[in-house]
């Protein structure tokens, strides 16, 4: 599975501390892996956000990936709050 960086999810990565960074990569190399076998990866909290195909995963208890998946990819679209994720969702 390839993963796609949308260029709000570019944005929203570069204005994070290092730190954060580097978690929202290393889980972000992780939802491959998630996707094939759920149960092993079931701290992710990685779960399906709207119809459209908007799934969720966590990155801490503050910040969550948002992303769609596409045959054989994964276009991750945004990293950001809770807050963040309900306005994205209301725009969708």
């Amino acid at each position: 599975m390839k993963i796609l960086l949308a260029e709000g999810f570019q944005r929203d990565l570069a204005g994070l501390p290092v730190e954060e960074r580097r978690r929202v990569l290393e889980v972000m190399l992780l939802i491959p892996v998630a996707f094939r076998d759920p149960a092993r990866h079931s701290g992710m909290s990685l779960r399906k956000l709207h119809p459209s195909g908007i799934w969720e995963v966590r990155v801490g208890l503050g910040l969550r990936i948002l992303l769609t998946l596409e045959p054989d990819r994964a276009r991750m679209i945004r990293v950001t709050d809770h807050d963040g994720v309900r306005a994205y969702l209301r725009g969708v």
